[in-house]
């Protein structure tokens, strides 16, 4: 590894691609109205930690008696019974998941990656089959380098770059080498899988607030945190950016405390449909503070689960020094695949592709909406980016009764208060409060139409009508 211990992170010079210019074809088509719902292959995912001492396991040598441990019992239940559990588990196939935060996989020039893995398989088997470094194979790690200077702005080392399996197994390391003192704070409302993971690696955090200009700086010094976790770019679910002045006050909080860093969590930051790409915090980074986290889960397909993340230098070194010891979770196929397929252009040119897909599938739904029984009683919140919207409704049901009749209908929906983070400290609250005035009482939901295929979407649109009563 060579020597990072000078390097700095600074921007580029270089002009970022404009996007005012890209196609805006509409798109939409109608469908039958008699398509069902199947049985559901989405298992729920949950782990717990168990311990076991001789007496819970039922070997104590005192253990007498007809009373039977707890393993006693586990050990008595049918093996053929376990399924049932993981059936219970399983969510229905919906006729739509306006939920589930899907890609249009049909867009993937699946041909091209099998190329580049038949490439891969080809290797001289001493490339293929030797030990990956911990922090990834040094072709993907260049290879991402070069992509972050040319469309994100930024210069970073290779040996900045950490690979792994998923964003979250990568949020998981960092949590362990900042240790369990380390108080962690969320954008609130946000992403609430990473708070779950931190409450399973038993590290405090705290929901912090965010007004229209994104996450309150004075609210989160309050908090006591330590580390902020963000997306500046693209806040989830409301889509906000954060303006230049909220960034430079980040900067300035994570300036005033050697042990404060800031998360930079830039997913769907590509898929942006007017105006130029948003400049990541990374990119203006002069104090090494900002832990800058992507995936390629977004912008290629859901099962490639490949993300990165990239240390600022003084953290690098710690990572090396607790955290090398585990090995990489990414297969040397898969990397080596991705390299090429980086390196060759590809990757830019589905991203462009799969942002022109979002813009017409946008535009139609918009426009299905806008043509629908819900123009009269609802409105659209949307930033020009990603792939939802929040889509404001005045209805007399309840949150339970949206997501039952939405339900009926075979659609999965959420609602923004599916967002909230709670920990029982009273910050949530001054969230709700915040956002019940915002929105006046209506009904938000969060609407992803990224998996919507364009056969569907019109009955999509007259099946959520039909979810609220005051559309008849």
């Amino acid at each position: 590894m060579e020597d990072v211990s000078e390097f700095r992170c600074k921007p580029v010079n270089s002009q970022v691609k404009d996007l005012n210019n890209e196609d805006g074809k509409s798109v939409g088509a109608e469908c039958g109205a008699q398509d069902t719902a199947a049985g559901g292959v989405i298992v729920a995912h949950g782990a717990r930690d168990t311990r076991f001492d001789d007496a819970s396991a039922g070997r104590s040598s005192r253990h007498r008696g007809t009373a039977k441990s707890s393993a006693d019992t586990a050990s008595a239940t049918p093996a053929a019974e376990t399924p049932h559990a993981i059936e219970r588990a399983r969510d229905p196939e919906y006729f739509v998941d306006l939920k589930a935060n899907r890609t249009s996989v049909s867009l993937f020039p699946a041909t091209v990656w099998g190329r580049y893995m038949r490439e891969a398989l080809s290797l001289p088997s001493d490339n293929l089959l030797r030990s990956i470094p911990f922090n990834g194979l040094p072709e993907l790690r260049r290879a991402i380098a070069s992509y972050l200077r040319r469309t994100r702005g930024v210069d970073v080392s290779p040996d900045c770059i950490i690979i792994g399996a998923g964003s979250e197994y990568l949020y998981g390391r960092l949590l362990q080498m900042l240790g369990p003192t380390t108080t962690f704070a969320m954008e609130n409302p946000g992403y609430r899988k990473f708070a779950a993971i931190s409450k399973a690696f038993g590290n405090p955090w705290r929901p912090v607030p965010i007004d229209e200009s994104g996450l309150l700086v004075d609210e989160l010094e309050e908090s006591g945190a330590d580390v902020v976790h963000v997306s500046p770019a693209n806040h989830f679910p409301t889509g906000i950016v954060m303006p230049i002045k909220r960034r430079l006050e980040l900067f300035e909080w994570a300036n005033r405390a050697r042990k404060r860093y800031i998360i930079e969590d830039d997913y769907d930051s590509e898929f942006r449909y007017s105006g130029r790409l948003i400049m990541p915090l990374f990119a203006d980074d002069a104090s090494d503070k900002v832990i800058y986290l992507n995936a390629f889960s977004k912008t290629m397909v859901p099962s490639l689960r490949i993300s990165y993340m990239v240390l600022p230098p003084k953290l690098l070194a710690r990572y090396v020094d607790t955290m090398s010891f585990y090995s990489c979770t990414v297969s040397s196929f898969e990397q080596y695949a991705l390299a090429r397929f980086i390196d060759e252009g590809h990757l830019e040119r589905h991203i462009n592709r799969t942002r022109n897909f979002y813009r017409r599938q946008r535009e139609a739904v918009l426009r299905e909406i806008a043509q629908s029984p819900l123009a009269e009683i609802s409105h659209v919140e949307e930033r020009n980016a990603g792939t939802h919207f929040l889509l404001y409704v005045r209805t007399s049901l309840t949150h339970d009764q949206v997501r039952q009749r939405g339900a009926e209908q075979g659609l999965n929906i959420s609602l923004f208060d599916d967002y909230l983070l709670r920990d029982g400290d009273g910050l949530s609250e001054r969230t709700t409060k915040r956002f019940e005035q915002y929105s006046n009482g209506e009904t938000a939901l969060v609407l992803n139409y990224a998996g919507i295929e364009p056969e569907r979407l019109s009955e999509t649109v007259r099946r959520l009508a039909c979810v609220f009563p005051e559309c008849e």
